[in-house]
């Protein structure tokens, strides 16, 4: 239900920490197609009667580190400052001949995911901030490949972190809203089966 995508470019640095964010606004768009050719780039369907809603997380960042050598192929690298981009790109794939149930469960998904993305600014900052003052140590065939699998790690602790904030609790709370709606087949409301979900997740 959610992907990520991020870039790195690692750096030497030296000045005062600092992090910045900017969260663009979310992207949605509607596919609607035949039930007997789905689109190829459609996600697997589930029990939804065909249809699926694709909240996918992003996370893009450049971070420069202060870079220190501990040999000729080995690195070890304290990040400085972080320039994050954030996003979430929702698709709805719906049967042209889908009931209104259907689609207004679907938009139920979307909202959920939205929900989540609204904290996209403090995850990011609460992710980023879990770098500052860490070390990460790679090695390679040279410098510059030490380099690259360091600003790797970098990135990816950066990911994680944001991700369980975000993507990780927008699936668990997305499971609970289509086991109380049985995939939109039962009778209760899109918007008191979002709130439930929502007022399931234990964080």
């Amino acid at each position: 239900m959610a992907a990520a995508c991020c870039g790195v470019l690692l750096q030497a640095a030296g000045a005062r920490a600092a992090v910045n964010v900017t969260v663009e606004a979310p992207s949605v768009s509607v596919v609607e197609f035949d039930r007997r050719t789905p689109p190829p780039d459609m996600p697997r369907a589930g029990a939804d009667g065909g249809a699926v809603c694709s909240n996918v997380f992003e996370i893009e960042a450049t971070i420069a580190s202060s870079v220190e050598a501990l040999s000729p192929t080995t690195v070890r690298t304290y990040p400085d400052n972080i320039d994050i981009i954030t996003r979430l790109k929702v698709t709805i794939y719906l049967p042209r001949d889908a009931p209104a149930k259907l689609r207004a469960h679907e938009e139920g998904h979307r909202a959920i995911g939205e929900h989540y993305y609204a904290d996209a600014e403090s995850a990011a900052r609460d992710a980023a901030a879990s770098l500052i003052g860490r070390t990460f140590e790679a090695g390679g065939v040279d410098r510059s490949a030490a380099e690259q699998e360091a600003g790797r790690l970098v990135l990816a602790a950066l990911k994680d972190a944001f991700m369980q904030r975000t993507h990780a609790r927008s699936a668990a709370a997305n499971t609970r809203y289509d086991a109380l709606t049985d995939h939109g087949r039962n009778a209760i409301k899109e918007a008191d089966a979002i709130a439930d979900a929502l007022a399931g997740d234990p964080l």
